[in-house]
């Protein structure tokens, strides 16, 4: 069924009952096939069948409640940015036909509102992810990539125990489940659920979810088999550096350990993050509340510039000081870090 854009045109869909009408009256064969799916009637089709037909097009089984479901799209707009959860349900309740709607199909064209909304779903940002979670509830399309992201843990579950095959499955960019789930800028409680569900029911995590989660064994095992995977990327141009020095669990000793690893294994100090400012991994150090004084020394040790600069022009020193890092700031200054100025 077409969805709808978060800007519809009733006026247009109006002009297009019309033309599908003209359509009928001329004898066009696929015009009048598409109306006799919709009307009961045995006489010539009239305006109300044409409107009837785009409605049920549409998901709607009336022409007014198609247009009431227009008349909510602007409210439905606004509530999926920057956030109204309790909004959203509201519309999504009487209309749940904009659970696949389109909100901004100038920029992202045939992207329905879940996906764009689940790239945002982070701690510091919970309405987004009560937002994604009513655009579920209320049957959005959501294959099993797309809820690990959102963090909707009960539907992985549920699509797992319909098929446990979907737990290797592969969105068009190559990222696993398990990786939209934990590879998050940023601390996701949900996403994490998600990631223990997986490893539950026996995923293997790759390289860069390991050096996430402080695997350390993991990571050591993979590279056993494979000493390139050091320089490989991940499908957003990350290396397993990057992760690896923006742990999510363990006391620290584990990330220091595979931080170790990866470095003997030849990883890059120098490769940047495209994902976020083109940062180095001693930037992240900076910026990241869990990283350690001891993994800023073992980057620095294979070549890191303590005052290297990403694409913002930021020092490690400048992120250590924006996210109040103040252990991180004391130690990167100890280590010649300076700020840059420009932040």
């Amino acid at each position: 069924m077409p969805s709808l854009q978060v800007r519809p045109d009733l006026g247009q869909y109006k002009t297009q009952a019309k033309e599908l009408l003209a359509a009928c009256v001329a004898g066009d064969e696929q015009a009048l096939a598409r109306v006799a799916d919709h009307r009961s009637r045995g006489e010539s089709p009239i305006l109300s069948d044409a409107q009837l037909t785009l409605a049920r097009e549409h998901g709607f089984d009336s022409w007014p409640k198609f247009k009431r479901g227009i008349e909510l799209t602007p409210e439905l707009r606004a509530a999926l940015d920057p956030g109204d959860p309790e909004r959203a349900r509201e519309i999504l309740a009487e209309a749940p036909q904009l659970a696949n709607c389109i909100p901004w199909p100038t920029h992202r064209p045939d992207t329905p509102a879940i996906e764009i909304i689940s790239t945002a779903c982070v701690w510091h940002r919970p309405r987004k992810h009560e937002v994604a979670m009513a655009l579920i509830a209320a049957g959005a399309s959501c294959h099993i990539t797309l809820a690990a992201r959102v963090g909707d843990v009960e539907h992985v579950r549920a699509l797992l125990d319909a098929d446990p095959d979907l737990i290797d499955t592969r969105d068009a960019r190559g990222r696993t489940a398990m990786y939209r789930a934990g590879c998050v800028y940023g601390k996701f409680n949900e996403g994490e659920a998600v990631v223990d569900l997986l490893l539950e029911r026996g995923a293997q995590p790759d390289i860069f979810v390991a050096a996430t989660f402080a695997v350390a064994e993991r990571v050591e095992e993979l590279l056993a088999q494979d000493q390139d995977l050091a320089t490989s990327v991940d499908p957003d141009g990350m290396t397993a550096l990057h992760w690896a020095v923006r742990p999510r669990r363990g006391d620290g000793s584990a990330s220091i350990r595979l931080t170790k690893l990866l470095l003997e294994a030849g990883a890059d100090v120098h490769g940047i993050d495209p994902a976020e400012d083109d940062m180095m991994a001693i930037h992240h150090v900076g910026e990241w509340g869990a990283a350690t004084a001891e993994q800023a020394d073992l980057l620095l040790e294979y070549g890191s510039d303590v005052n290297a600069k990403c694409g913002l022009g930021w020092t490690p020193l400048d992120y250590a000081i924006d996210r109040s890092r103040v252990n991180i700031a004391e130690h990167l200054r100890s280590k010649g870090g300076k700020e840059s100025g420009v932040r």
